[in-house]
């Protein structure tokens, strides 16, 4: 048994607990460790908001989590959850995100582990067409600038409503905006947020295939939406 005081001057969210949550995080396949490091690229921002102290080891865990995550990668790019080989469009989008976003804050991310897994996320948009499993891959080539504006845009006319969850729809809106597309960005952010209201009234699926529920997607909607700035309606 363990017994904890945390203090914290946010008095939205009890920082300090959460963040010893994830570091208590058990588990190691892929898809784990990428949810326990993701954030801790951010601890930096957040003690200084939050009033902690900084921690000299958060930088070492993210680090050993790319290199942790690069074991599981295969020579085509993708990734597999406890090693090479298997086939996730999701799980390589999340994967390639989180090494994205590590390379951006000066952690070691091999350039050409990054390449390889990019590439993987174009051939496999280029060749699959569930456009189910295309939100975060869309999103995540974006951020490179390496989306075509022109799918992205058919996407949102004629195909939103295939796009299965709010979060999704998010990553859709986010890529349009990377793009400077706010007119589509808004109205797709719009759809979104209104799907994630309705979503939580209903009960969490086992079925998803990107491990995701309600409370998720709506906490994804809102990081996306606060990283894009939609204009809100006149």
């Amino acid at each position: 048994a363990s017994v904890s005081l945390n203090l914290t001057r946010s008095p939205a969210f009890d920082v300090p607990a959460l963040l010893m949550t994830l570091d208590r995080y058990p588990y190691g396949c892929a898809e784990q460790t990428t949810s326990r490091a993701l954030p801790l690229l951010y601890f930096d921002e957040l003690a200084k908001i939050s009033g902690l102290p900084e921690d000299p080891e958060i930088a070492k865990r993210v680090q050993d989590a790319i290199f942790r995550v690069l074991s599981y990668q295969s020579s085509s790019g993708s990734f597999g959850l406890w090693a090479p080989g298997s086939e996730s469009l999701w799980l390589d989008a999340y994967v390639t995100d989180f090494l994205t976003r590590a390379r951006e804050r000066k952690f070691d991310v091999p350039e050409e582990a990054l390449v390889q897994a990019l590439q993987n996320l174009q051939n496999r948009i280029a060749y699959d067409n569930d456009i189910r499993t295309r939100g975060n891959s869309l999103y995540v080539l974006a951020r490179s600038r390496k989306a075509s504006l022109s799918d992205l845009r058919y996407y949102a006319d004629t195909m939103l409503g295939d796009f299965p969850t709010p979060l999704s729809k998010a990553h859709l809106a986010a890529a349009l905006s990377l793009y400077g597309d706010s007119q589509r960005a808004n109205s797709v952010f719009a759809d979104a947020s209104g799907m994630s209201e309705q979503a939580r009234l209903r009960p969490v699926s086992f079925s998803r295939s990107d491990y995701g529920s309600s409370l998720r997607d709506a906490a994804g909607v809102l990081a996306l939406a606060a990283e894009s700035r939609p204009m809100p309606p006149v």
